[in-house]
């Protein structure tokens, strides 16, 4: 697991980084919208539980430290390109403010175990994302000179790299097959639900606002932009529901190391902790 410092200029960055599918772009702004506030709810389970691990378990807390730096870098970068949605949508700020104040509810009345099951849950869908962005996209992601897809590419990568720490965090500390399950659902429930209901709403302000002209058009887009995430999600979930997953068995998505190693090159690494 490398630590990268990535920089992106977003001054030139498009909001509807899918300009032939608008709708595409619209889930994907919806995610980022929560991301920064998830990752840090994520970073304080991991933190808070890291120094329950056994003395022999120095892998895992190395895993665990790099882990939590490299999202911190995507909450960062995440938070710079949020400004530019809450620009193009006036009415986003308040329903960032919802979902924050979820994550806080559950770090302060759920507990570090919770969040933990639940932080698996959201990087149980990392690696099949990663896999619908690389070979699923259709091309919608080719121009990695754009600053709104390069920072979707390089962020679902490294969420492939450190796609184990979770899970493997939450076995070597619980072990309970049924509470990680229970984890993934919410998660899963809570986090689509919210996706979902924003990018409607992006969806319709853009129609309204004339950034899309064609309603039904738009509709027949969304419609297919919708299935074809579901046609990556379910499948992993299901699979991730078996008593024996091991997130470390999933292939790296085609291209997905080629990123990371441009990324070192430009950006530089930090040497692991």
């Amino acid at each position: 697991m490398e630590l990268r410092r990535v920089e992106l200029d977003f001054s030139d960055a498009e909001v509807r980084w899918t300009p032939n599918e608008p709708e595409y772009a619209h889930l994907f702004n919806a995610v980022s919208s929560y991301v920064p506030y998830l990752e840090g709810m994520m970073n304080k389970a991991v933190m808070t539980l890291e120094k329950q691990l056994p003395a022999g378990a120095e892998g895992l807390r190395h895993d665990v430290r790099n882990f939590t730096w490299q999202e911190g870098r995507h909450a960062r970068l995440h938070m710079q390109y949020n400004y530019l949605l809450q620009d193009a949508y006036p009415w986003l700020e308040a329903e960032q403010k919802k979902i924050r104040a979820d994550f806080t509810r559950f770090v302060e009345q759920k507990g570090p175990k919770f969040t933990l099951a639940y932080s698996e849950g959201f990087e149980t869908h990392g690696p099949y994302i990663a896999r619908y962005f690389f070979e699923d996209s259709g091309g919608r992601l080719s121009d990695w000179d754009q600053p709104s897809v390069y920072l979707w590419l390089w962020h679902f990568a490294e969420e492939y790299e450190h796609r184990t720490v979770c899970n493997h965090l939450f076995h070597e500390l619980y072990g309970s097959y049924w509470y990680r399950l229970y984890g993934i659902m919410y998660a899963t429930i809570h986090l689509f639900s919210y996706v979902g209901r924003v990018s409607a709403k992006m969806a319709r302000w853009d129609r309204v606002t004339g950034e899309i002209p064609d309603v039904w058009r738009s509709r027949l887009r969304r419609a297919r932009a919708v299935a074809g995430l579901g046609r990556v999600v379910v499948p992993g979930l299901l699979k991730a529901l078996h008593p024996r997953y091991d997130p470390a068995e999933f292939p790296a998505p085609r291209r997905s190391m080629e990123l990371l190693a441009e990324a070192s090159r430009k950006y530089g690494v930090r040497e692991p902790s």
